[in-house]
């Protein structure tokens, strides 16, 4: 009864999810996934810094407010006119001052630091969209790799099952033979812990398939879901014409693809881009060395308590400053920039390296997995093949319980090793378009 009562929960599970499409997959991931949506954050971050940045060239005002008293008191001695014609001296007590200014500061040179601070930033903009374009790249190739990876253990899950079945039909047709003592308890006993291997095969192939949705859930965000089956159809023509390919010609497709990795890879793209940004700090940090120009106006108007208006009064500055000390800390600056750019050139060439050996490894990966898919797929056929006629054999008792045994690991084994190799060119495919910079799976399908 409890048996009966999984089944039809598993049932209403299978039914009630819904099976997706690679294309559902990557979208809920563009909607959902943490890390794109962390780099779209950045990008506006970018954005803003650049509009901070600008804002350098503008001028700055700053309105001012005070009021005073006077703590003693200020006394002022003055002169009062009586008519007809007398000075008479007074004496005057100021007791506070009110007083608005305003100040209006335009930088008209600064030996180039607000100019290449604004270059800085469009930079870093232009870098922080490549970072956006590569996660988007990254997170569609992860999904379909993810994707894969799903449906391989969920084939690889089938096939655990389908041993297991050969299995329990062995043990059975094992047990039958020993009730009427064709063979032996050994033999019965061999085929009872086929059975409980393959009962732990299974096992194993159900956790990692578990494990293979639980990460494609946290990548896409999706739940109670099913995955449609490949469509080998589409991709047979793709491994047929891999399969051809020579491993003596495969430097020529390596030029191929590196120079469309040049173009479209975006980790090459903010590198150059972080080499220019290193450029401009050279040329911002020579600056410190030259001197500023500032024009500046100030207005007050202010009155105390021995007034009834307000007095006005302006003045307009044009300031220069040279720097004089400290000039080791601006040759320091100024040093630390080379060695930046330096660095930059360098990485530059690390990448390059890096990207060229990653494509000749997936495409080597690629033909070398097409050859074994192929052979995998003859050795599929003969072991079906073998592990049949093994069984009649058995069943007529003219093969042993380990021939049989041994047949149908070969086959299981087979069935696995194509899989496997099946899948491995699949995956293959998708890190190599997150090298290329391509969206498209049938743009780099089209490449062979």
């Amino acid at each position: 009864m409890k048996q009966i009562i999984i089944a039809l929960i598993s049932l209403t599970f299978y039914l009630s999810a819904e099976t997706i499409t690679l294309k559902q997959a990557q979208d809920s991931a563009l909607e959902k996934n943490y890390g794109y949506a962390i780099a779209k954050e950045n990008l506006v971050y970018s954005s803003l810094s650049v509009k901070s940045a600008f804002s350098g060239f503008l001028p700055s005002a700053s309105f001012t407010g005070s009021y005073i008293i006077y703590s003693p008191e200020v006394e002022m001695s003055s002169f009062k006119f009586t008519p007809p014609s007398t000075l008479s001296p007074v004496t005057m007590v100021q007791e506070d001052r009110i007083a608005f200014g305003l100040k209006i500061n335009q930088p008209l040179f600064t030996g180039g630091k607000l100019f290449y601070s604004y270059k800085i930033s469009k930079d870093s903009e232009e870098t922080t969209k490549n970072s956006l374009t590569s996660e988007m790249m990254k997170l569609l190739a992860d999904v379909e790799s993810q994707f894969f990876n799903v449906c391989e253990t969920r084939e690889l899950l089938d096939i655990a099952g389908e041993s297991l079945q050969l299995s329990k039909r062995n043990e059975e047709t094992a047990k039958i033979k020993f009730d009427s003592g064709l063979v032996s308890k050994a033999d019965y006993l061999k085929s009872s812990s086929a059975r409980a291997v393959s009962e732990v095969s299974l096992v194993n192939a159900e956790k990692g398939f578990e494990l293979a949705k639980i990460n494609f859930s946290n990548l896409t965000g999706l739940d109670n879901f099913e995955l449609e089956n490949v469509d080998r159809d589409h991709y047979e023509p793709f491994i047929n014409r891999l399969y051809i390919s020579e491993f003596s010609s495969a430097e020529e497709k390596v030029l191929i693809l590196k120079e469309i990795a040049l173009k479209n890879n975006n980790d090459i793209k903010n590198i150059r881009l972080n080499k220019e940004i290193s450029e401009k700090k050279i040329t911002m940090s020579k600056g410190n060395f030259l001197p500023s120009v500032n024009l500046s106006y100030s207005t007050e108007w202010a009155k105390t308590n021995l007034t009834d208006e307000y007095a006005n009064s302006g003045t307009v500055a044009l300031s220069a400053s040279i720097p004089i000390l400290p000039l080791y800390d601006n040759y320091i600056t100024l040093e630390k920039s080379r060695i930046d750019l330096k660095r930059s050139e360098l990485s530059e060439k690390q990448l390059l390296d890096n990207i060229s050996t990653v494509i000749r490894t997936y495409l080597y990966t690629l033909i070398s997995g097409s050859k074994q898919f192929t052979s995998s797929k003859v050795a599929v056929e003969l072991a079906q093949e073998t592990y049949t006629n093994v069984e009649q054999r058995a069943n007529s008792g003219l093969s042993t319980e380990d021939e049989l045994n041994t047949a149908r690991l070969s086959l299981i084994q087979a069935k696995y090793n194509q899989t496997s190799a099946y899948y491995s060119i699949l995956k293959s495919k998708s890190e190599l378009m997150k090298v290329l910079g391509i969206k498209d799976e049938e743009e780099i399908i089209k490449l062979f």
